[in-house]
């Protein structure tokens, strides 16, 4: 068996196979990842915060400035206590759902939407978000219609191109998936969510070079998230580059965990059934991996790679 530095070499095919195991496997990075922050001092005293009777204008300041500084756990906390308070108003449910997203609580959050459309069924700000939250769960056809129905109304609002993309990259169209990131790109130039994404798209379709160049962007703006280098991550580790791979997982996850990742992410390469199960994956389209996140497989570990959820290694804004 060739060493791991080597596996660049083998044929494009090959690594195209890879590429479908990428977004899956950093999904088990960036789970941990997003885990890690629940259960601080900072959820207690939010959620601490948010129940108190405090008045709206203080409350909803608070909640503002969480989300500004991207501490969700905080924002979900107030948000939460505001939509106690006003369930009809479609701004606070979306922000509720936004920050409920990105602490993972993905079925809370369609909870929150699926109210909100019944109350407001045009409105655009509702349809982006419930789009967003359907795609974060694996739900593409359903995100597709309503993202599609919000990009007519708002042509302007990158986000949506955006998550356009992501809901076509797991339906496996590829190609239309590109044309949206280049339209959130024209929106919003060099935006480090959207070349995450385009990133993982090209992953997505083997052109691992192009994949890590996309995310190294990314990583190197100022506003470059965990998804951005946990992604950059899987794509070093499966072109052979493993020390710097480790660099970046250990940059936000904690040591066993860093360790866990880097290791399945090893076997993972090691497997000969894996070789096999790529030379099947480049005769049929990619796409049903993607689109079916709930199968579990039974057999090799890139079985099980393929069976991880991909919403966690996506950046939806």
């Amino acid at each position: 068996m060739k060493p791991f530095a080597d596996r660049t070499s083998r044929p494009a095919a090959h690594r195209r196979g890879l590429a479908v195991a990428a977004t899956f496997c950093s999904a088990l990075a960036l789970a941990a990842c997003s885990s890690a922050s629940t259960g601080t001092g900072t959820e207690l005293s939010a959620r601490d915060a948010a129940q108190a009777r405090i008045d709206e204008p203080a409350l909803r300041e608070a909640a503002v400035e969480s989300t500004k500084t991207q501490d969700y756990v905080a924002a979900a906390a107030y948000w939460g206590a505001l939509y106690e308070r006003s369930p009809d108003d479609a701004g606070v449910a979306v922000h509720y759902s936004k920050a409920l997203r990105q602490i993972g609580s993905l079925e809370q959050s369609l909870t929150v939407m699926q109210r909100a459309q019944i109350k407001a069924p045009q409105n655009t700000d509702v349809l982006s978000e419930f789009g967003k939250a359907l795609t974060a769960s694996g739900r593409p056809d359903r995100a597709y219609a309503m993202l599609t129905e919000a990009a007519s109304a708002a042509p302007r609002d990158w986000t949506i191109q955006s998550a356009l993309g992501v809901t076509l990259d797991q339906m496996g169209r590829y190609d239309e998936a590109k044309n949206h990131y280049g339209k959130a790109l024209s929106l919003s130039p060099d935006n480090p969510s959207v070349l995450t994404n385009l990133g993982l798209s090209y992953a997505l379709t083997g052109d691992l070079d192009t994949a890590e160049r996309m995310l190294r962007k990314a990583v190197a703006d100022q506003k470059g998230d965990a998804y951005a280098r946990q992604n950059l991550a899987i794509v070093l580790g499966l072109k052979g580059n493993f020390d710097e791979a480790e660099r970046l997982a250990r940059a936000d996850l904690p040591p066993n965990v860093a360790d866990s990742n880097m290791a399945y992410l090893r076997a993972m390469l090691s497997q000969p059934a894996l070789w096999k199960q790529m030379e099947t994956l480049d005769e049929k389209p990619a796409s049903p991996a993607i689109s079916q996140p709930e199968t579990r497989a039974k057999s090799t570990e890139a079985d099980q790679v393929s069976s991880l959820p991909p919403e966690t290694g996506i950046s939806l804004r």
